[in-house]
C-alpha cells in the first residue's frame, strides 16, 4: 500500500520525531547498593525501562467522498482535506499502547458548497466509503499480520453507516479480526457530531466513528498520560498556549539544541524505543536528516531557515484542535515552520501538540501530522 510511489521506508524517514556491582566495600555495602538500585529503578521513565519490540505497526487507509482525519487513541495520525479517492500506509507505533486502543475516523461528507454563503452542504453520499486496517510487520522476518477495523459506507435508504467489507480496496471482502498481536470485535460506534480542523485552520462540522482494538505487545503508555489535565477553550488557555509556542520557537531561534532535546526528550525517547531499536532522544533525532538539521544537531549547506512564529493577530483568532480526550491541544495552521529562501514552495513544519500539568506547566506531548 503506497501513496504516489512513496515507500514505507520513505515514510519512516519523513516522520518528524513523526524511545555492575563490584566487590564488597564495607559492612553495609550490600544494603546501600540495593537501596541505590531501587532508587534508580523508580526514577527511570517507562520508556527507559522498556525494551525495544521486534515489530513495526502501520495503519492502512483507503477512503473516498469526505475530508477526514484518522486518529489512534484520539491523536491525529493522518488527515486529508479533499474528497477524492485516497490511499496511504502510515507508521503508528508511537500512537499505540499495550492493551486497549481506539481507531477513530472523523470526517465531513461534503456534497456541495452553497454559492451564496460559502458553507459546505454535507450528508450521506453513495460514493463515500472507508477501509482501515492495522498491520504489524516483524522487523526480522518481515512477516505480516493484519486486522480489519473500520470498513464502512452509507446505506442510502436509511441514511446510516453500515459495514462494507466488499469495498473497492478489499474486493474479496476479507475480514480478519484476530491475529497473534492484534484483536478487535469489529463493532463500530458512531459518536457524532464532532468537528474537523483542516490543516489551514478552517473548521468543519463532522461525523465521527470509533472502533476499539487490543494490542498484545509490550508498548509502554504515553509519557503524558498521568500528568495531562483536562483542558477547556478559554482566553487564559489560549494565552498560555501561545506562550508555550513562543518559548519553544525561541529555543530554535537561539539554537539551543540541548534545551530543545530536553523539551522533547520523553516523546523522542519513546519514538526511539519503538521505531529505532531503542535509541535515546538525541540518537533518534540525529538519525533523521531533516529533524537533526532543525534541532541544530547537523548543519549542511542550504539548510532550511526558521520563519517568524506564525500566529493570528489575536489569540481569539487561533484555531485550536483538541486531542487526547480533551487533554492535548495545538494551534493550526502549525505556527513553527522552516523554509528554503530559494525554493518558495518547499518548507517543513513542526506540528507539536502540548499538554498542561496540574502545576500549570505546558509540555510537549507528541508531534502529530
Amino acid at each position: 500500500m503506497r501513496n504516489d510511489g512513496v515507500t514505507r521506508r520513505d515514510v519512516l524517514k519523513g516522520v518528524v520525531s513523526r524511545l555492575v556491582i563490584g566487590s564488597s566495600f564495607g559492612k553495609y555495602s550490600a544494603l546501600v547498593i540495593a537501596w541505590l538500585a531501587i532508587v534508580c529503578l523508580i526514577s527511570l521513565s517507562p520508556s527507559a525501562m522498556a525494551q525495544p519490540i521486534d515489530r513495526q505497526y502501520w495503519v492502512n487507509i483507503h477512503t473516498q467522498g469526505a475530508a477526514w482525519t484518522l486518529r489512534i487513541n484520539d491523536i491525529n495520525v493522518r488527515s486529508h482535506k479533499l474528497t477524492e479517492q485516497y490511499s496511504i500506509s502510515y507508521p503508528i507505533s508511537t500512537s499505540l499502547r499495550e492493551g486497549q486502543n481506539t481507531v477513530s475516523f472523523i470526517y465531513a461528507p461534503l456534497i456541495e458548497q452553497d454559492p451564496e454563503t460559502g458553507e459546505f452542504i454535507q450528508g450521506p453520499k453513495s460514493t463515500f466509503y472507508v477501509d482501515v486496517s492495522i498491520e504489524a510487520i516483524n522487523t526480522s522476518t518481515q512477516q505480516k499480520e493484519r486486522i480489519n477495523t473500520l470498513q464502512l459506507r452509507y446505506d442510502m435508504d436509511a441514511g446510516e453507516l453500515v459495514d462494507f467489507p466488499n469495498n473497492p480496496a478489499n474486493p474479496l471482502g476479507e475480514t480478519i479480526h484476530q491475529t497473534e498481536h492484534l484483536r478487535t470485535r469489529g463493532e463500530f460506534q458512531v459518536n457524532s457530531p464532532d468537528r474537523l480542523v483542516i490543516d489551514n485552520g478552517d473548521l468543519l462540522s463532522a461525523e465521527r466513528v470509533d472502533m476499539s482494538f487490543r494490542l498484545l505487545d509490550t508498548i509502554p503508555d504515553f509519557h503524558w498520560v498521568n500528568e495531562a489535565t483536562p483542558l477547556q477553550d478559554t482566553p487564559r488557555l489560549r494565552h498560555e498556549l501561545r506562550q508555550a509556542y513562543e518559548r519553544l520557537h525561541r529555543l530554535f531561534e537561539e539554537g539551543k539544541t540541548d534545551a530543545i532535546l530536553r523539551e522533547g526528550e520523553a516523546m523522542w525517547d519513546r519514538a526511539g524505543l519503538l521505531m529505532a531499536g531503542g535509541k535515546n532522544a538525541r540518537e533518534y533525532t540525529e538519525s533523521l536528516p531533516i529533524a537533526s538539521q532543525l534541532a541544530g544537531l547537523r548543519e549542511e549547506p542550504g539548510s532550511p531557515q526558521l520563519e517568524p512564529l506564525r500566529l493570528a493577530d489575536d489569540p481569539a483568532g487561533d484555531s485550536l484542535e483538541f486531542m487526547g480526550n480533551g487533554r492535548l491541544v495545538r494551534i493550526l495552521p502549525t505556527p513553527i515552520r522552516w523554509s528554503y529562501p530559494n525554493e518558495p514552495d518547499r518548507f517543513h513544519r513542526l506540528p507539536v501538540v502540548f499538554y498542561r500539568t496540574a502545576s500549570g506547566e505546558w509540555r510537549l506531548a507528541t508531534v502529530a501530522s
